[in-house]
């Protein structure tokens, strides 16, 4: 565990901004690699260039940034002026997000996604490299500009660009076009086995290999004094992945998919007490860490042998937000020594 990079996502409502960045600077000091801001209740930028002005070291990005509400040169726009704030700190991370939230929330008709990703992509590197190699203009099947500069840029801003996948071809595509994946918040080894050899095989088309890649993997982290809570609000977060069709595959080919059939129709039913007590231990145990922080830090030695690094998250979902920044606070100490454990768990 001594050398294991971590990292921590931050995809809260209600706390203020200045309270994520101190947040931030809790993991910056304990030696986290990464804090990541995901999209869904708040946007990610404001929040990024807050983290990026009130810390020194710690790399920020997104994770993920929902590509359908926004057009790239916006994106890119943004991105380099981010990078203004902490030279190479940043990092974009795209998702396509849910058919149902992009079209309930944003008005935005859900069509050709693997497309628009790889356009979404090309356009923002070609903006990003504008200031060396000039005007930028590009004539796509959905997204079209014309001699557009950086004007704000004296030089190219390099800024990694990961794509979030979940499903065969967005995985080869990431391995193709984009500098790294970030993989979902459920895998176990033998579903991170097919997403490396979709990945290698991705990588091939544009004559790389999954070594040339970055890898970014959620996993679900509850820490807590008290275990049995821990455990209990983990089970939530496992829930509420269950409302996600591309979830619920995953969970069915881990041999889950009757027990989670019958949590999904009973969370449309409302009844999500009934639905978190259909959680069985085992899926608590294959697809979540939970505990004290010395059981956390036992249990992350199961994923020693996965590639890329962990991003730390807990859904809050029918959990107060305090009781999940108290969580990820705790979960600061897991890149402590292993000697400092005993005194964060008293």
């Amino acid at each position: 565990m001594a050398d294991r990079r971590l990292a921590a996502s931050l995809i809260l409502s209600r706390t203020p901004i200045a309270e994520q960045v101190a947040l931030v600077r809790t993991f910056e000091d304990a030696g986290f690699d990464r804090v990541f801001f995901g999209e869904a209740w708040r946007e990610p930028v404001v929040p990024l260039a807050a983290a990026l002005a009130g810390t020194r070291r710690i790399g920020v990005g997104t994770a993920v940034s929902q590509m359908f509400p926004v057009n790239p040169v916006v994106a890119a726009q943004q991105a380099a002026q981010l990078d203004e704030l902490g030279r190479g700190r940043l990092s974009l991370g795209f998702g396509l997000g849910a058919s149902f939230v992009v079209e309930r929330w944003f008005g935005v008709p859900f069509e050709r996604p693997l497309r628009r990703a790889r356009e979404f992509i090309d356009v923002v590197r070609g903006v990003l490299a504008s200031p060396a190699t000039g005007p930028f203009s590009y004539d796509g099947e959905i997204f079209r500009v014309r001699k557009y500069s950086l004007s704000f840029a004296s030089e190219p801003v390099q800024v990694p660009v990961h794509l979030a996948a979940v499903g065969p071809r967005m995985l080869e595509l990431a391995g193709e076009v984009a500098d790294g994946v970030i993989v979902g918040a459920l895998h176990s080894p033998a579903s991170m086995e097919r997403t490396l050899k979709r990945l290698s095989s991705g990588a091939a088309r544009s004559g790389r290999t999954f070594a040339d890649l970055e890898v970014w993997f959620y996993l679900t982290c509850c820490v807590s004094a008290d275990p049995a809570r821990a455990r209990a609000l983990a089970r939530r977060s496992l829930v509420y992945l269950t409302q996600y069709p591309h979830y619920r595959q995953i969970y069915e080919a881990e041999g889950f998919g009757q027990v989670v059939s019958e949590i999904a129709e009973l969370v449309h039913d409302r009844k999500t007490d009934a639905a978190e007590a259909r959680v069985t231990d085992e899926m608590v145990e294959r697809f979540a860490i939970a505990g004290t922080v010395t059981e956390c830090r036992d249990q992350l030695r199961r994923f020693d042998d996965y590639p890329g690094t962990p991003i730390l998250h807990l859904i809050p979902f029918r959990i107060d937000e305090d009781e999940v920044l108290e969580s990820l606070r705790l979960a600061g100490s897991l890149a402590a020594p292993a000697s400092q454990t005993t005194l964060v768990d008293e």
